[in-house]
């Protein structure tokens, strides 16, 4: 089993790691390597940040799972923002680890409505958190529990739900919840993310 932390930062990402690995070895339960060249199972744990503590962000707060990503700030000038370091090491451990038949498991923790197209379609299971103890979703990465909370807020379907034109509007109004949204978008358009499974990542979703 390869396990792998993404964070804006990567020096966050290796601390949250560190962290991990004694509740890997407090478990005793998981077979480690850190070659996911070796690894039939990848359990990758995605932390994104948008923005910096206590600095407004130039534009709009960006959703959408990203790396280097060319943006405009509220006054047109191009900028570009990253929410999640690494993403194509995230891609290649997951093409590598699924091309030799295993299995990717993806942890998000969700404490803003990301947009997951560029992660989600990448895993086999996928485990929304809300920062949650590693130990607690390791335990049940290892069958020891089962997952029952459900998940605390709509995640949006794509940028195109969101967007904002140019006199401030958002396509999806903000004072209704996201669970309600879909009355209020436009015709062939609908708020919630849906996988390929048909799984809607609604408010209540377990």
């Amino acid at each position: 089993m390869y396990i792998k932390f993404y964070h804006k930062d990567k020096e966050i990402a290796q601390t949250y790691m560190e962290d991990a690995l004694k509740d890997v070895k407090e478990l005793g339960q998981l077979d480690l390597t850190e070659n996911y060249e070796e690894a039939d199972i990848a359990i990758l744990f995605l932390h994104p940040k948008s923005g910096q503590y206590f600095n407004a962000t130039p534009g709009l707060l960006e959703l959408e799972l990203c790396e280097n990503k060319e943006v405009k700030a509220l006054d047109g000038t191009p900028y570009k923002e990253t929410t999640l370091s690494e993403m194509d090491h995230l891609n290649k451990v997951a093409e590598n680890v699924k091309s030799r038949g295993g299995k990717v498991n993806i942890s998000v923790n969700i404490i803003l409505p990301w947009i997951l197209g560029n992660a989600e379609p990448l895993a086999d299971a996928l485990i929304a958190g809300y920062d949650t103890f590693y130990k607690a979703q390791l335990e049940i990465i290892a069958g020891n529990d089962s997952p029952t909370e459900v998940i605390p807020l709509t995640l949006p379907a794509s940028e195109a739900v969101i967007a904002v034109d140019e006199e401030g509007n958002c396509l999806s109004r903000n004072d209704v919840p996201g669970y309600d949204k879909d009355k209020y978008m436009r015709e062939g358009l609908s708020y919630a993310y849906k996988d390929n499974d048909g799984n809607v990542y609604r408010l209540g979703m377990s």
